[in-house]
């Protein structure tokens, strides 16, 4: 039996993912308290608050979790299994043990819930759509043309005179082409970045490395191209959708993407938790634990907290016109000054606190269905498990930002039309 084989085999165990996913649980719970709070107590506003009703209440909602994922006869060999393990994991999870330990409110969990049950249900089914794909002899040349033709505004509005190789070092100079870029910004730039870094560039690497042997400058352009964004625009999120990208190329099934996706999480946090025991260095295991897992949760909190009892209304966004927004600072920035005392953090949340800074509960159950509906209509269409990497990241993007920013800044709306017109609809191809 090939290596191949034996790894895909094991990262598919339905056994190894029940274990692993409550080893994760374990390991949040645990980590919270001995990481967490006894070293950013002080910070943000983490707390431990083991009330005996939250901690059982808790445990009923991982019960929840384990029955939407694991129980009865549901679909563990679709996309939306693996999609639904992202959830799981970065939101579910995280928000049940900081709801338990935490003192967070308990409708960050239970939101997170409903989102990880219309990710699952049936109800939500999404059939694939009739429609007329490009045809496959000009797909490998109308997608590069359309990546070089949006990397063009790029240097257009920002120049050549930041560009420096010392970038890649990504130290501290990054922050400040960043602040010059951003005073060069327009409009076209504002609104392809997020299409180019997190769909379009990873597309066409992937879509060279299909057919390498044929394709192999394809997968070379879309490097190059994103090199050249970064050396532009020196975002450290170009090379994390790139890596996802391509770490979801590596397995054919979906179930062995969501084992890669579970196995590489626990071993992350045990790792970065043990380099912390060993050397007593915070850095690893605050970007993986706190920065992955708990700040989202916290930040949810603030917004349900501080927003609680008068809705925006969408006045800051393309409403504006019609409510008048109250405050001097954008949301996240208001939430950034409470949280950090510094007005320039963005603290920006993902589609349930989105949606109840908006319109309260009934804004927060709206926008849920929302993403999970558009994510289900793109797993739906998405007809090429290689291509899972780009879907991996528009989940983690409704985790993490606003929904009309995921949709139309971040790639959403761009993700769609590729699934249904550019991406190969078979692995031969």
């Amino acid at each position: 039996m090939k290596a191949v084989d034996v790894i895909t085999q094991v990262l598919s165990s339905k056994v190894g993912h029940r274990i692993a996913f409550v080893a994760m649980y374990l390991l949040l719970a645990v980590e919270y308290y001995r990481f967490v709070y006894l070293n950013y107590f002080y910070l943000m506003g983490f707390e431990f608050e083991a009330e005996p009703v939250a901690v059982i209440a808790g445990f009923f909602m991982l019960a929840v979790v384990l029955a939407v994922m694991f129980m009865g006869d549901r679909d563990e060999e679709g996309g939306s299994y693996a999609v639904s393990m992202i959830v799981a994991l970065l939101l579910c999870l995280p928000s049940v043990v900081m709801y338990q330990f935490g003192g967070i409110t308990p409708y960050v969990p239970l939101y997170a819930l409903l989102f990880l049950l219309l990710l699952r249900s049936p109800l939500l089914e999404v059939s694939r759509w009739d429609l007329s794909r490009i045809p496959v002899r000009y797909q490998r040349f109308v997608l590069p043309a359309i990546c070089v033709l949006c990397l063009l505004p790029f240097p257009l509005a920002y120049g050549f005179d930041n560009i420096d190789l010392s970038l890649f070092a990504m130290g501290e100079e990054t922050y400040d082409v960043r602040a010059a870029v951003s005073e060069r910004e327009t409009l076209l730039t504002a609104y392809l970045l997020g299409p180019l870094r997190m769909v379009l560039l990873p597309m066409l690497v992937v879509y060279g490395l299909m057919d390498f042997r044929r394709n192999w400058w394809m997968t070379l352009l879309g490097v190059a191209c994103l090199l050249f964004l970064f050396l532009l625009n020196p975002q450290k999120s170009i090379f994390f959708g790139l890596f996802v990208v391509l770490a979801m190329f590596a397995f054919k099934g979906y179930r062995a993407k969501a084992g890669m996706i579970l196995y590489g999480l626990l071993a992350a946090c045990l790792v970065s938790a043990l380099l912390n025991m060993a050397t007593g260095h915070l850095m690893a295991e605050s970007i993986v634990l706190r920065r992955l897992f708990f700040i989202p949760a916290i930040v949810s909190d603030n917004y349900f907290t501080f927003f609680d009892g008068h809705p925006m209304m969408l006045s800051h966004s393309f409403l504006g016109h019609w409510f008048d927004y109250p405050y001097q600072l954008e949301p996240s920035r208001m939430i950034g000054e409470m949280m950090y005392n510094r007005a320039e953090t963005n603290c920006n949340t993902g589609i349930l606190a989105d949606g109840f800074m908006n319109f309260g509960h009934l804004g927060a159950v709206l926008f849920v269905a929302l993403g999970a509906l558009f994510v289900r209509c793109v797993e739906g269409q998405l007809q090429n498990a290689r291509f899972f990497g780009l879907l991996a990241l528009l989940v983690y993007t409704f985790l993490n930002s606003a929904l009309f920013t995921t949709m139309l800044t971040h790639g959403g709306l761009v993700l769609l039309i590729a699934v249904c017109l550019l991406i190969p609809t078979n692995e031969r191809r």
